[in-house]
């Protein structure tokens, strides 16, 4: 059983009505995904929590990251291909102040309480917004398949802006009924106050 729980970033705008355009029009055509696609978002960090116990300090610790973390617009400027095993393509999402401080502010909260992310991604870490890949695929597409599809996406010029407004804990999972662990809503711009514990 995968014990994995990920941190994600919930966005609105044009950025995720257009990748969920394009997620269904790949996934009708190389037939990826059978019924539920994968909901989109962008990771910030993978813990192991294989128990309740471990699950809670991770709740806490988003929890009061969030109250530190202002709503932050997002901007996709391309698109990012993860060759194999990944075999992954994505909108490739613009590095900004607000969103390196998002990431640092959760990654702390969560060593505060002892958590520390299994896939750490580093200084050269690519914030991606996924739109398909072979994770969760029901069918796994060819890596022919895959290659057309970055040589297409490579020649597409990309401008979209987004807004991230929730950081959600999921299981890795499309079971609707058992993949989140909690949603929590960042702050309004003019109310956030930075109070965090080191």
């Amino acid at each position: 059983m995968d014990t994995r729980l990920f941190i994600v970033g919930l966005c609105q705008g044009e950025i995720i009505d257009k990748a969920l355009l394009m997620q269904k029009l790949l996934s009708e055509k190389y037939k990826i995904y059978k019924k539920r696609l994968p909901p989109l978002h962008l990771t910030f960090e993978v813990v192991e929590a294989p128990e309740e116990q471990i699950i809670a300090k991770v709740k806490d610790a988003v929890y009061q990251a969030c109250l530190n973390i202002s709503s932050f617009p997002i901007r996709a400027n391309g698109f990012a291909c993860f060759p194999p095993p990944y075999k992954s393509v994505g909108l490739l999402i613009e590095k900004s102040e607000e969103l390196e401080s998002a990431a640092e502010i959760i990654k702390k909260q969560l060593n505060r309480v002892g958590i520390y992310a299994t896939n750490p991604f580093g200084k050269d870490r690519v914030y991606h917004l996924t739109i398909v890949n072979t994770f969760l695929a029901d069918r796994k597409w060819s890596e022919e398949e895959f290659l057309e599809v970055c040589n297409v996406v490579d020649k597409v010029p990309l401008d979209l802006q987004g807004k991230v407004l929730q950081i959600a804990l999921w299981h890795p999972t499309k079971v609707k009924e058992t993949m989140s662990e909690g949603t929590f809503p960042l702050q309004d711009r003019k109310t956030v106050s930075i109070n965090l514990e080191t």
